[in-house]
């Protein structure tokens, strides 16, 4: 599968699992025409007054997650106009999404990095922590 592809087909099922869980979720539209001079999330969802904006990464096997730093900045930007959580959503092959928060990431160079993305938070732990539940 074209890596375009594989980002699109991740990107539909979070949103599709969002929005299974109550969350109203759209997709940003990809890089092109009008929206290189401004960044677009891959996913901004909302739920009981809560913005996620959401940058979906995956990678075949778990390793060290590094992410372009114009990507990071973007996606705190987008977070700070809307008032958001910026949050990156990680899943590698088989298993399930892992969240994580931007105080994770490490500067690595003009990127930034994420040691071991496996370990992020399930979804129910990111609820509790969003929702304080």
């Amino acid at each position: 599968m074209k890596p375009k592809a594989k980002a699109s087909r991740l990107e539909n099922e979070l949103a599709n699992f969002l929005w299974s869980q109550g969350f109203a979720v759209i997709r940003g539209p990809s890089s092109g025409a009008g929206v290189t001079k401004r960044y677009a999330p891959d996913l901004v969802a909302i739920k009981d007054g809560k913005i996620l904006i959401i940058e979906v990464k995956s990678k075949v096997k778990d390793s060290p997650l590094y992410i372009n730093s114009s990507q990071i900045l973007g996606l705190e930007e987008f977070a700070k106009r809307s008032s958001g959580i910026p949050i990156i959503a990680y899943k590698s092959n088989r298993n399930n999404f892992k969240f994580h928060f931007l105080d994770k990431l490490e500067l690595a160079g003009n990127s930034f990095k994420i040691e071991k993305p496996e370990d992020g938070l399930c979804y129910e732990s990111l609820i509790k922590l969003i929702f304080k539940q």
